[in-house]
């Protein structure tokens, strides 16, 4: 017994395309976190305490930090290290301090993109609701 499936019923959802509300959700998501993370960080103000404006830099890092975790993720999310705890330990180490040197670079890239994607497809889903 063979079923097929249509998949024009994953691709459109009423008159929204998926693909687009997709791309909406994820772009806003990410913002979204960029924003807490930033808060978070301008709010404990944990590594520049005696800085002036020390806390805009703390915020920064966290967002950093998130945003240098998922682009090294593209890179290396299905990475084995083979060995004990304290080998896993040093990759973690290892990893966190690439993705905030990482992070600093590419925050405002990923920020852009993101209101890039909003925009783009935030206007795509407002002109295909309206149209009938």
């Amino acid at each position: 017994m063979m079923t097929t499936t249509n998949t024009t019923v994953f691709k459109r959802m009423g008159r929204i395309d998926y693909n687009e509300a997709r791309a909406f959700r994820e772009a806003f998501l990410r913002l979204v976190t960029y924003t807490v993370l930033f808060i978070i960080g301008y709010r404990f103000n944990l590594v520049f305490d005696n800085v002036p404006d020390g806390r805009i830099f703390d915020g920064y890092a966290m967002a950093a930090l998130f945003c240098g975790l998922s682009v090294l993720s593209g890179f290396m999310n299905n990475m084995i290290c083979i060995g004990g705890c304290l080998t896993m330990l040093i990759f973690i180490v290892i990893k966190l301090a690439i993705s905030m040197a990482i992070g600093i670079i590419t925050l405002p890239i990923c920020v852009a993109y993101n209101l890039y994607n909003i925009v783009k497809m935030g206007a795509v889903l407002v002109k295909s609701s309206f149209l009938k």
